[in-house]
C-alpha cells in the first residue's frame, strides 16, 4: 500500500501546486483587469475631453459663422438703404422746378468753364433751352453748341472746342460720386479700413 500512499501525497502536491497557480493566475487576471479598466477610465476622459473640444471649436465656428452673417446683412441693409437714398435723390433732382433747374445748369455750367474753354454742352432736352435762350446758341453764356441728350436726366457735359476735354457734370455723375465716397465711408465704418 506504500504505493498507493505515495500517489496520493503527490496528488495532494500536484492538487496544491494547481491550486496555488490558478490562484495566482486569478490575481494575476484580477490586476489585467483593474489595468484595463484603469485604461479604459483613461480613453472614456480623454475622449469625453476631445469632445468637449470639438463641441467648444464647433461653437466657436458657428458663431463666428453667425456673426459674419449678420455682418453681411447689415452690409446689405445700409448698402440697401444707400441705394434707395440715391434712387429717390435723383427722383427728385428729375422732378426740380424749371428755376432750380435752370440755376443748376448755369451754376454748372461757371464751374465747366472754371476747368476749361467750353465749346459743346450736352444736356437733355428740358434743360438746353436754359442754354439756348430759345433763339439759337448764344445767350449770357457765350457761344454754345447744345446738344441734346436725353440719357442725361439732368446736370450737363460739358467739353472742350476739339472735344478732347470732358468734364461730366451730369447728376447721374455727380450722384454717382458721391455715393462711391459714401460707401467707402460706409466700408471704413464696418471694417476698419
Amino acid at each position: 500500500m506504500g504505493l498507493e500512499k505515495v500517489k496520493q501525497e503527490i496528488l495532494e502536491k500536484a492538487g496544491k501546486a494547481a491550486a496555488g497557480i490558478v490562484a495566482e493566475a486569478q490575481a494575476e487576471a484580477k490586476a489585467v483587469m483593474r489595468a484595463a479598466e484603469k485604461q479604459m477610465q483613461n480613453y472614456e476622459r480623454l475622449v469625453e475631453e476631445d469632445i468637449g473640444r470639438s463641441v467648444e471649436q464647433m461653437k466657436r465656428r458657428e458663431l463666428a459663422s453667425a456673426e459674419l452673417e449678420l455682418q453681411k446683412q447689415v452690409l446689405a441693409a445700409k448698402n440697401e438703404l444707400i441705394e434707395s437714398v440715391f434712387s429717390e435723390t435723383g427722383k427728385r433732382l428729375a422732378q426740380l422746378s424749371d428755376k432750380r433747374r435752370e440755376a443748376h445748369v448755369k451754376a454748372l455750367l461757371d464751374m465747366a468753364r472754371k476747368e476749361m474753354s467750353v465749346a459743346v454742352v450736352q444736356c437733355n432736352s428740358k434743360d438746353a433751352r436754359f442754354l439756348e435762350g430759345g433763339t439759337g446758341n448764344s445767350n449770357n453764356t457765350g457761344e454754345l453748341k447744345v446738344i441734346k441728350n436725353d440719357s442725361i436726366s439732368g446736370g450737363i457735359v460739358a467739353e472742350s472746342p476739339d472735344r478732347r476735354l470732358k468734364v461730366d457734370y451730369s447728376y447721374e455723375s455727380v450722384l454717382g460720386q458721391t455715393k462711391s465716397k459714401v460707401l467707402s465711408d460706409v466700408a471704413r465704418l464696418l471694417f476698419g479700413k
